[in-house]
This record gives C-alpha cells, sequence and structure tokens, in this order.
C-alpha cells in the first residue's frame, strides 16, 4: 500500500515493496512511469477533472463527500487521478492529499488502519501529521471515532484517494470502511476508485446526495482527446480513421493506447486500422493478460460461447451454453466490471466490448467447425423463435446450413423485404452458397428485394433467367411462388410497360386469397398500384384500401405506408384534396412512428400532401414539404419518382423564384417521359397544365406546344390534351379555336381525368365568352367552374387565370348565391398583375407582342389578328419605341427581359 502528500512540487508517496517503506518525491513524471504500461498517457480530459474537483471542492455544507470512480480495466482511472491530483498540487494554497493504493493483503482491519496512518501522517502538512501521532493505536477500538474527532478539530481540508478499491472484501474491513466513510467530518473527502464498487453499504448516502459516481462512460476518449493522445505517439490521423478507430474502440483508454502503439510503428496507418481489431496480437496479448486471466475455466467458457451474437439475453445464454445459471454468471461479470454491459434502451440485453468480443470470436473459431456450427444454429433459432429474422438469417448463414438458411429464408424473407429491411436479405443473399441462390423461392426473394431498393433492371433479370429455367425443367412452382412471381412482374411491368398483360396474369390468381398475410398484402398492393397506372381508379382503390387492412393485421408496417401513399395518390386523382392531405400526413405519422422516415414512400406522400396545399394556393406549406421530400426522391432508385418529385418541385418553386427561365428548363427537361420513367395518367394530368401555364409565362410558346403533344402520347387525346390546345389558342388570340376546342369538353364528349383540368375549362371558357361581351355565358361558366372546385377549395385554377379572371369575378360579385364565399375566396388568390412595364402597351400591342415569337410574317400576323397589315405594323412601331428598340429580335428580349412574355 501507498499513500503520499500533495505539495506545490509534487505528490509524496509511500512506497511498500517487500515490506520495507520509503518516502519518495513523486511528481508527473514519476507518476506515469508508476502506471503499467498499458495505461493511456496524461490526457487532461477536463470534463473529468472538473467532475472531480466540483466533488472535492464543494463547500463544507455540501453534501457531496464521496466521489466513486468505478470502471473495468484499462480505462484510465488511476492516471486520470494521478493527473487530477498533479494539478490540484499546483494551485496556490493545496489540500492535504494522501493516495492509498489497496492490496489483497489490506483485507485486515488492522492493516488498513495503519496504512491509512501511514499515508495522513506522510503527507507532509505538519498539523495533519502531528494530530494523526497523537491517536491511540490502529488496535484501539475507539481509534476511528479518534481519527475523525481529530480530523475534524483541524479544520483544513485532507482529500484520501483510495485506489484499487475493489480488492477489499473482507466484511470487517468493509464495514469499518463504510462507517467512516459515514460519519467522515466535512473536510475529508474521498475518492474510491476501482474495477468494480466494493460492496460498502452507501445506498443512504447515495440517496442523500453524498456520492457521486463516474463510470467507463465518463472516462470514454472523447475524439479530440483520441487525437491528443495519438499525437503524443507521434501518430496524425484525419477524421474519418479517427471515427473508425474510436468506434472500434468505444473510446476505452487501452485499446487506444495499444492502436496508437501499433500505428506508431506501421508505415500505412489506414491499413493498419482496418485490421486493428480483439484478435490482433498485442490487443489479444493484453485482454488475456488483463482481461480473462482472472477468469475461472467455467466463466471463460461462458463468455467464449456468449460471444456467437451481436448482444444476448439471459435466456440466449442458457440456449447457448445449457447453462441454466447464466444469470448469476452475468450477475458476476457484471459486477466485477468485467467487459460486459447492458444495451442501452434494450432491457434484459447485454453485449461485450468490440475489441473484447472480436478476440472472443477468433476464440470460439478454435472450437472446430462443428462446434461453431452448432452454436450458430443455437443462436439462430433462438432469434428466429424471437421473431428477430435479420440475426436468425445472418446466424443461419454462419452456421453453414444450407436446408435451414433455405427454410429461413422462405419463412421470413419476404416479411423483411415488406418491412422495409430489404438491405439485410440482398446482403444474406449475396452470401449464400450456390444451391441456396439457385432455388426458385430464393431468386424470387432476390427480385422482390431488388425491386424494394429500386433497381428494376436487376429485377427483370432476375425473373428472365428463372423463367428460362422453368420453361427448361417443366417443374410446376408451388402456387404461393406463382402468385408472388405475378406480383414481382406487375410491378416490373409498371417501370418497364406491359402492366395490362402482366395484370391479367396475376389477376388469374385468386388475389388475397392466400393464406399468406405476407403475400396477400404484397399482390393486393402490385393490383392496386398497377390499376392506379392504367387510370382505373376504382378498382385501385379497393385493392389498395385491401392491402392496408391486411398490411395492418400482418403488422407490415412498410406496405402499410405504400398502400397509404397510394391511397393519397388515389384521392389526388380524383381531386379530393382534404383526403389526399389526411393519407398524407396518416403516412407520414405512421413513417416516424416505425422508423420509416426515410423510406421513399414516406417521402412520397409528402409530396403528395404538396400537391394538395398548391392546388389551394397554400405555397408556403407546399414550399416546406417539398423542400423535405423532392431532395431525397430526386435522388431515389426510381425514376419515375425522381421525375414526378423534380417536376412538381420546380413547378411549386416556379412561383417565387426570381430566375422562372432556369427553373421552366427543369420542368422541360423532366415532362418527357423517357424509359423507365412513366408516370400514373393521373400524375400528368394533374402537372401538364401548369406545366404549360410557366412554360408560356417565360415567353416559351413552342415548350408549351409540346406539353399537349407529350401529354397526348401519355394519355391520348382526352380532356386534358383539348384544354392543353385550347390554351395555346387562346395563347394566340385565337378565340374561336379555342371555344371550338373546349366545347368536347364542357359538353362531356371528352372526360377529364382530373377535375382540376375541367374547372380550367369553364373559367377559359367565361373569360372568351367575356371577351366577346357575351356577359349571360360568362357567369354561367363561371359558376360551373365555381361548383366543381367549391367542396374541395380547388383554387390553384383560379390563381393562374389571372387579372382577367379578377376582373370578370369582380363584376360578378354578389351573383352566385351559395357560392358567394367561395367566389370571394377564389378572387383573392388571384395575383396583382404587376404594374409597370405591362401598362406602357396597349392590349392590341400586347396581343401583337405575343405573336412576335412565332416569326410569321406581319402579313400572316395580321389575318390571324383579323386587322390590316397597316394597323400591325402600326402597332409593331409602337411596341419599338416603348421598349426601346428597333428590331424583332431585341423587342422579344426585351419583353422577355420585363416578363411580358
Amino acid at each position: 500500500m501507498s499513500g503520499g502528500n500533495a505539495d506545490a512540487t509534487g505528490l509524496g508517496v509511500i512506497d511498500r515493496r517487500g515490506g520495507q517503506m520509503s518516502v519518495v518525491n513523486w511528481d508527473t513524471q514519476q507518476a506515469r512511469n508508476q502506471i503499467p504500461n498499458y495505461a493511456h498517457p496524461v490526457i487532461r480530459r477536463g470534463r473529468l477533472l472538473d467532475s472531480l474537483s466540483e466533488a472535492m471542492f464543494s463547500p463544507p455544507d455540501s453534501p457531496t463527500t464521496v466521489a466513486m470512480l468505478i470502471a473495468p480495466v484499462g480505462t484510465g482511472k488511476t492516471m486520470l487521478l494521478s493527473d487530477w491530483a498533479a494539478a490540484v498540487s499546483a494551485l496556490p494554497n493545496p489540500p492535504t492529499i494522501a493516495w492509498l493504493t489497496i492490496e489483497e493483503r489490506d483485507n485486515d482491519l488492522d492493516t488498513v488502519r495503519s496504512a491509512v496512518r501511514t499515508a495522513l501522517e506522510s503527507t507532509g502538512n505538519p498539523a495533519v501529521s502531528d494530530a494523526v501521532r497523537n491517536l491511540p493505536p490502529t488496535t484501539d477500538e475507539n481509534y476511528p471515532v479518534a481519527l475523525t474527532q481529530a480530523l475534524e478539530a483541524m479544520g483544513e481540508p485532507v482529500w484520501l484517494i483510495l485506489d484499487d478499491a475493489h480488492l477489499l472484501h473482507e466484511p470487517t474491513v468493509l464495514e469499518a470502511l463504510g462507517n467512516f466513510l459515514r460519519w467522515a467530518p466535512p473536510s475529508l473527502r474521498t475518492i474510491l476508485a476501482g474495477r468494480f464498487e466494493p460492496p460498502l453499504a452507501v445506498h443512504r448516502m447515495r440517496l442523500e446526495g453524498r456520492v457521486c459516481d463516474l463510470s467507463h462512460r465518463d472516462l470514454a476518449f472523447t475524439e479530440e482527446e483520441a487525437a491528443i493522445l495519438f499525437a503524443e505517439h507521434g501518430v496524425r490521423l484525419d477524421g474519418l480513421d479517427l471515427a473508425k478507430i474510436l468506434g472500434r474502440t468505444e473510446g476505452w483508454a487501452a485499446g487506444l493506447r495499444l492502436a496508437a502503439i501499433s500505428l506508431a510503428r506501421h508505415p500505412d496507418p489506414t491499413a493498419m486500422i482496418t485490421d486493428f481489431s480483439g484478435d490482433s496480437r498485442v490487443v489479444a496479448d493484453y485482454l488475456v493478460n488483463e482481461v480473462l486471466d482472472g477468469l475461472t475455466e467455467d466463466e471463460r467458457e461462458f463468455v467464449v460461447e456468449t460471444s456467437i451474437p451481436d448482444a444476448f439475453t439471459v435466456e440466449l445464454a442458457e440456449a447457448l451454453t445449457g447453462n441454466p445459471g447464466s444469470r448469476d454468471a452475468l450477475d458476476t461479470l457484471e459486477h466485477s466490471n468485467f467487459l460486459v454491459e447492458r444495451v442501452c434502451g434494450s432491457p434484459g440485453w447485454y453485449r461485450y466490448h468490440p475489441l473484447l468480443r472480436e478476440y472472443l470470436r477468433a476464440e470460439v473459431g478454435r472450437l472446430g467447425r462443428d462446434a461453431v456450427g452448432d452454436l450458430e444454429r443455437v443462436a439462430a433459432g433462438w432469434f428466429a423463435r424471437s421473431g428477430d429474422h435479420e440475426h436468425a438469417l445472418e446466424h443461419a448463414l454462419h452456421a453453414g446450413d444450407d436446408d435451414a438458411l433455405l427454410t429461413l429464408l422462405r419463412e421470413c424473407g419476404l416479411r423483411l423485404v415488406l418491412a422495409g429491411n430489404w438491405a439485410t436479405v440482398i446482403s444474406v443473399l449475396d452470401r449464400v452458397s450456390p444451391t441456396v441462390r439457385a432455388d426458385p423461392s430464393t431468386r424470387l426473394l432476390r427480385v422482390a428485394a431488388e425491386l424494394a431498393r429500386g433497381n428494376t433492371a436487376a429485377a427483370s433479370s432476375t425473373l428472365s433467367a428463372l423463367d428460362r429455367a422453368s420453361d427448361q425443367d417443366d417443374a410446376e412452382m408451388p402456387a404461393e411462388l406463382e402468385m408472388l412471381g405475378d406480383g414481382l412482374r406487375v410491378q416490373v411491368a409498371v417501370q418497364n410497360g406491359g402492366i395490362e398483360n402482366a395484370l391479367k396474369t396475376l389477376q388469374s390468381d385468386p388475389v388475397g386469397e392466400a393464406g399468406d398475410p405476407e403475400l396477400d398484402s404484397f399482390a393486393l398492393l402490385q393490383e392496386g398500384i398497377a390499376e392506379l397506372y392504367l387510370g382505373r381508379l376504382v378498382p385501385a382503390g379497393l385493392h389498395l384500401e385491401d392491402a392496408l387492412a391486411t398490411a395492418r393485421a400482418a403488422e407490415l408496417p412498410a406496405v402499410v405506408l405504400e398502400a397509404l401513399t397510394g391511397l393519397a395518390a388515389l384521392a389526388a386523382y380524383r381531386c379530393r384534396i382534404d383526403d389526399m392531405i389526411a393519407r398524407s400526413s396518416e403516412a407520414t405519422d405512421h413513417g416516424r412512428a416505425h422508423d420509416l422516415t426515410d423510406h421513399r414512400h414516406c417521402h412520397l406522400a409528402q409530396l403528395f400532401g404538396a400537391l394538395g396545399h398548391y392546388l389551394r394556393v397554400e405555397d408556403e406549406a407546399a414550399a416546406q414539404l417539398a423542400s423535405l421530400c423532392v431532395p431525397h426522391l430526386a435522388a431515389c432508385e426510381s425514376p419515375a419518382m425522381g421525375r414526378a418529385s423534380v417536376l412538381l418541385g420546380a413547378i411549386l418553386e416556379f412561383e417565387s423564384t426570381d430566375d422562372r427561365h432556369a427553373v421552366a428548363r427543369v420542368i422541360r427537361d423532366h415532362c418527357t417521359p423517357g424509359r423507365n420513367r412513366p408516370l400514373p395518367p393521373g400524375t400528368t394530368a394533374l402537372l401538364a397544365t401548369s406545366a404549360q401555364r410557366a412554360f408560356l409565362q417565360v415567353g416559351e410558346p413552342v415548350w408549351a406546344a409540346q406539353v399537349a403533344e407529350l401529354t397526348a402520347a401519355e394519355l391520348g387525346h382526352g380532356g386534358e390534351v383539348a384544354v392543353l390546345q385550347a390554351t395555346m389558342s387562346l395563347h394566340h388570340r385565337r378565340l374561336d379555336a379555342a371555344r371550338r376546342e373546349l366545347a368536347p369538353v364542357l359538353s362531356g364528349e371528352l372526360e377529364c381525368l382530373s377535375d382540376v383540368t375541367l374547372i380550367r375549362a369553364w373559367l377559359m371558357a367565361a373569360t372568351i365568352a367575356d371577351a366577346r361581351e357575351d356577359s349571360i355565358t360568362a357567369r354561367s361558366a363561371l359558376v360551373e367552374a365555381i361548383t366543381i372546385a367549391e367542396p374541395e377549395a380547388i383554387l390553384r385554377p383560379f390563381h393562374d387565370g389571372g387579372e382577367p379572371l379578377r376582373d370578370l369575378l369582380d363584376r360578378h360579385r354578389g351573383r352566385f348565391g351559395v357560392y358567394d364565399k367561395f367566389a370571394e375566396r377564389a378572387r383573392s388568390v388571384i395575383p396583382q398583375s404587376a404594374q409597370g412595364a405591362t401598362d406602357l402597351l396597349t392590349p392590341r400591342e400586347m396581343e401583337l407582342l405575343v405573336e412576335l415569337p412565332s416569326w410569321h410574317t406581319a402579313e400572316q400576323i395580321a389575318a390571324d389578328l383579323f386587322v390590316s397589315v397597316n394597323t400591325v405594323k402600326t402597332h409593331l412601331r409602337g411596341i419599338y419605341r416603348k421598349l426601346d428598340v428597333r428590331t424583332r429580335r431585341d423587342a422579344i428580349t426585351e419583353a422577355r427581359a420585363r416578363g411580358l412574355l
């Protein structure tokens, strides 16, 4: 046992070796040399030093009198205390410090009393030395009371450091120490350090706030502290390597020191860090000598066998070891502060330190292949029974039992994919044997996993290979696998085309009646999504609702999320804005509740929510949602989702951007479907008119005309295409042509997929009638538009109608009956026209300006506008003069710069 004093120059230490005692001056450098060579060098870990100082320097009336520094071997307890004591001793008026390092022989009451007395006498403080010398012999039963009274009478602060306190186990010694701590005077502060807490009766002291506890988590090195440690060894690491080594060691001081020693003599630090593990020689030697050496044979066998899983419970430990006393074994290890800890946030689970587990796994390998396989099979079975299929698959893979692994993949593989854990399935399938990989069920599982991560090409290739193999062997596939394969083919067809044929094949099976919740919900979901892409909304809704109910009953959160998102899309295509926003919010909340916020369908649900707000001209809410989801969807694995998100995001941004032409180019680039980028017809119907409007506003009529062509290619010549064509005619002031093109839409002869399009058609009809001074027809068309828009508060078409529509609503204010309130709301969302440049030109000059980008001759323009050539030339001269230009090209450029085109 050793004890010492604190003075301005260092610590006075009693060095007791071989029964001899001598006083030595132990300065900081000597203190380092006294620490075993595996401890870390001096690191000024300010947060810990502050915690100790706060406890020890607290006022005399503070309840805190004891600090417990309890942590496993190699965490740097002794060095931290020596650093702290040396720092304190350098203060102007340092307290008196006595340092005791416990040995096994100190489990004797008289021995430990003598050690305390000797340490106090040797502090170098005359007042303390004199007070202790006048005490009765340590064998006197009144000695503890006399010591307490002497320290209290002296009144000077005295700190007692008791290192390796875990070695104390003799009941009489522990009882005496506990009493001494409870009744110590306020001027005495005690620090107990050890690998585990000695069984002292200090529970009441803790409740009274008299104990400050510091654990291995407090001692763990931060990144900054680790960098200092490595620098002291001449090692400089970049941020990535430093983070990697810190992750391996979890800030464990001994592990970091061993890594620093190895790195200092290694020519390639990055390679060394990659190879640094528990079975590295330098780490293994330390773990054997300092951590495992004190275990009994049974304990060592226990930790080796329970190192098979990353973490384990008492029940799993019993299954692996066959030891019904596993709870007691774990309690013993935990109490001795072995490198095992409870998993934070997972009650009942334990884990070994990563470096120790890596060493133990190497030890497992020495048991032999059969023994390791048996342990892995036990772990796989236990995890499978517990419902933890991810870990079950990993252990089944390590066991090397192809039959067991194949059975497990059939039982839980699809559930994992549908739960969003496709990455786990792919990781396992990448490592299975050729026999397992060739099985049809495994191939279909690979297709499902690849589709889940958006790799349609790989999924298609695997399906084709499976079809060729089936054609060659003519083997009949089980009905469940047939249904799974048909569902996957529908999923591929949604991206690659051929949806109708793939859906017919799937519907030839009793979809939703397989009796397997995973398969039923999957098939119903694919059927519903396919119907959405075919524009058949009624059956799509039925299948999606069935998929949702089945997935909820089977507790498949990812399928629930996809079904909710599909229903949000369905509501969007039906223009049920309230339902769309509600489904979107429900899907987003579900994603948060099930840790699926990174799932692309969670972001897709947010996108439909943004669309709902956009249609209601709630631009701030729409922009906020779009900012959350568009960046994720744009980079997701699905080209179609990426296209839709960028397109809608650009349409939303167009309303507030300072560079509308640049945003319009983004819209143009994503209007073209392209291969593997199809959108459901409802999406195209909702976005086409907004895209066309953006092009016209930036003076790109050619782009705007192309929207009608692209939409016709996707949807055929229906109501949407007719409205787009009418918009172009109206833009060119061809009112009769626009009215003819709208007529079949307004009569119902051409059906619009979206009510938004129909509302736009009626509003266009109203403005055309108003331009022809047909007030009755204009009001009638307005009423039709308002009647369709009011139930779902669809305001975007009114916003886009601009100033002519505002004027029209103004003139008919108060003439809409029960719809007056909504009509006023619709009028309020129409932005005021910008004053200034537009006012320079007369209405006739504005009509002519719109025609200039067509590059038609004056004669052609005159014929289109039903005016004379001289009139065109007169207006053209007025435009040039007011825009301060001399040529037609300059007039177009200036008009675009001023926002007139």
